[in-house]
């Protein structure tokens, strides 16, 4: 059976570069902020529309340039994902649990 080194390095190159490619392509950045971090229009939106919840934490998020923030708030036993452009305009809500709110797990 004839064997082409060259034609197996060129797929092997191939895959490495695509796998390099795609990690930058959909790279994601998430930045733990504090709640007074936030701009005003988000606090002012909180503040009237969640009255009552606290905020637990906050994230900015930067995929490929685009910035939004994704913020945890709780009341009692009910917990929400909110997540805001970066001008502070509010996107959607979303209800989670309390992990979700906390985050990953400390050591």
């Amino acid at each position: 059976m004839y064997y082409n080194a060259s034609r197996f390095m060129k797929k092997v190159f191939l895959i490495i570069l695509f796998g390099i490619f795609s990690s930058v392509l959909f790279a994601q950045t998430k930045t733990e902020l504090q709640p007074a971090e936030l701009q005003k229009p988000i606090l002012e939106y909180i503040s009237k529309n969640f009255n009552g919840y606290s905020i637990d934490k906050v994230f900015k998020v930067d995929a490929k340039g685009i910035i939004t923030y994704d913020i945890c708030v709780n009341k009692d036993k009910t917990h929400e994902k909110l997540f805001f452009d970066k001008e502070g305009k509010f996107l959607r809500k979303e209800s989670c649990s309390l992990e979700c709110c906390q985050g990953p797990a400390k050591k």
